[in-house]
């Protein structure tokens, strides 16, 4: 008997090991703004280096034209999770508070207000814009996303109530930013980085606001605001709660491996078309090394600051008004810091 055991042990081990290598890959679907959005380079980022293998998952992601529709992609059951502004998250958690936040990703917005180029000289200030069109990645009138916020906030402060200037939707990529500017169907844009800065380089605009600059978010209260977060369902973390979880790690494996390699390594990983293309990528990078966050944990501090952000961009709004970002924010996996 005892000189059978060794043996039986060893079946049972390999046959386990079997199992295990042969066991099916958590298989899990996130949607996100994108392609080539820097804010979201994270969620490219994940399958390439493998952070979602070392999980035992298998990452397919979804690219969508804006945040709002990355939220209704979750919300349709068209995938698991979504990875947005956290503002733009706040504004369909009050209509439907199954939307929860479960990681941040970002840790420093960069929208950037361009006007273009035929307008130098014409356009010298925010209140310069009153009667314009204005081109948004996605101009939604039933779910504010972030961009929306971001334009509503800047222009009342700058003295361009709302009503008094166009909104069109002008797509995420290249090519349909930079037509409908060239064209003069937009004024200006609420643009996302890389673009916002090929567009300066390229002389197709010129930059009237970044939210990442020191000035800008001193001028702002709340312009330190949580853009990108993993956002999930609280119906389906209540009955799958090991999903969330293992997506909670992939998120953070990834985002710590990125806080461990340089720009370089980060854009090599990329595969990148050309190579302007990547040394803009690495240039940004260098220039704003605050814009990931290093764990995926949520910041008591940014978490404020979203909320006076979300209050202030929708003011008039008395449900936004009352919100708590705290009743969307589960910290169960991420953590929390001050």
């Amino acid at each position: 008997m005892s000189s059978r055991s060794p043996l039986l042990a060893a079946c049972f081990c390999a046959l386990l090991a079997s199992f295990s290598l042969s066991a099916e890959p958590l298989h899990i679907a996130v949607s996100v703004p994108g392609p080539g959005a820097a804010s979201y380079l994270p969620v490219e980022l994940i399958a390439k280096i493998g952070a979602d293998k070392a999980e035992g998952a298998e990452l397919r992601v979804v690219f969508s034209p804006g945040g709002g529709n990355a939220l209704a992609d979750m919300l349709s059951n068209n995938v698991d999770f979504a990875v947005t502004g956290m503002p733009a998250a706040m504004s369909v958690h009050l209509k439907d508070s199954r939307v929860i936040a479960l990681a941040a990703v970002n840790d420093l917005p960069l929208y950037v207000l361009l006007v273009r180029q035929g307008l130098k000289g014409k356009v010298n200030k925010i209140a310069d814009l009153k009667g314009r069109t204005i081109g948004l990645h996605s101009n939604s009138t039933s779910v504010k996303t972030t961009s929306q916020q971001v334009l509503e906030l800047i222009f009342r402060r700058g003295g361009v109530p709302p009503g008094s200037y166009r909104k069109v939707s002008i797509g995420r990529r290249w090519e349909s930013e930079s037509l409908m500017l060239r064209s003069g169907t937009a004024d200006a844009v609420i643009g996302d980085e890389p673009h916002a800065t090929r567009m300066v380089e390229d002389k197709i605009a010129f930059q009237l606001l970044h939210l990442g600059d020191p000035e800008t978010m001193r001028l702002y209260a709340g312009t330190g605001f949580l853009r990108g977060a993993l956002i999930g369902r609280r119906d389906r973390l209540e009955s799958d709660p090991g999903k969330s979880a293992t997506m909670v790690r992939i998120v953070q494996r990834t985002l710590k491996w990125m806080a461990s390699h340089t720009p370089e390594e980060i854009v090599d990983k990329l595969e990148i078309a050309t190579p302007e293309e990547q040394a803009r990528m690495v240039a940004l990078l260098k220039k704003y090394p605050r814009q990931y966050s290093t764990d995926g944990k949520f910041s008591s501090r940014q978490l404020a600051e979203t909320e006076i952000f979300f209050i202030d961009s929708q003011l008039g709004n008395p449900a936004a008004e009352s919100f708590r970002v705290e009743s969307m924010v589960v910290d169960r996996w991420a953590g929390r810091k001050d």
